[in-house]
């Protein structure tokens, strides 16, 4: 089920320097945290999946075979477009669908970074860096024209005091440091102090 419909968003590349790179198991992850607020109730909602800021997990053994001569996708070569948002008033799921658009098959293995950016305790470009899902993964070889996707999975906002008002999702694919930009507009509970937050990334899978 579709909550918010998304609208159409152009990708920007920009430099890296704002925001920590997609992660596999050989890198890790630190989400920021500057401010504690109060969503123990949303959290809660959460806590069964929720993340500890950093893939503690393994490779699944019974990832693909990767093409022969592939490299790691790099941003260049990728295009971002929202998915399907699918959940609950409670917490939802927007899908974030990365397609290889070079003329050669390419990797992603593990998580991507995410920025969230948008309106929050008085700035109007506050950062919010996700933690990402405790949760195995497989590497995924995109052949030219491939898509896989990640999950962004949040607690909905009211557009309370306590939330950020998001604008824009700034990511990195997996291993990469260059950043991309995705329109995204949501009202989301701000929990960049909480230990285990209900709004996480997911690890990169296939399809769409």
């Amino acid at each position: 089920m579709r909550l918010h419909p998304a609208a159409a968003a152009a990708v920007t590349l920009t430099a890296a320097g704002f925001i920590v790179a997609g992660c596999s198991t050989n890198s890790s992850s630190t989400a920021a945290a500057p401010a504690a607020t109060s969503a123990a109730t949303s959290a809660a909602t959460a806590a069964s999946a929720a993340p500890t800021g950093s893939p503690a997990a393994s490779p699944s053994s019974s990832q693909p075979a990767q093409a022969a001569g592939s490299a790691t996708c790099q941003t260049s070569n990728l295009s971002y477009a929202l998915g399907a948002a699918t959940g609950t008033s409670a917490q939802r799921t927007q899908v974030v669908n990365l397609t290889n658009k070079g003329r050669s098959a390419c990797t992603l293995d593990g998580f991507p970074g995410v920025n969230l950016t948008g309106a929050a305790n008085g700035q109007q470009n506050y950062t919010w860096s996700l933690a990402r899902q405790s949760a195995g993964y497989s590497t995924v070889t995109l052949r030219p024209g491939g898509t896989a996707h990640f999950g962004l999975v949040y607690l909905p906002g009211t557009s309370a005091s306590t939330d950020i008002a998001v604008t824009t999702l700034v990511m990195t694919p997996p291993n990469d440091y260059t950043q991309a930009e995705l329109t995204w507009s949501q009202s989301v509970v701000l929990q960049d102090g909480a230990t285990h937050p209900g709004t996480y990334v997911t690890p990169v899978t296939a399809g769409s």
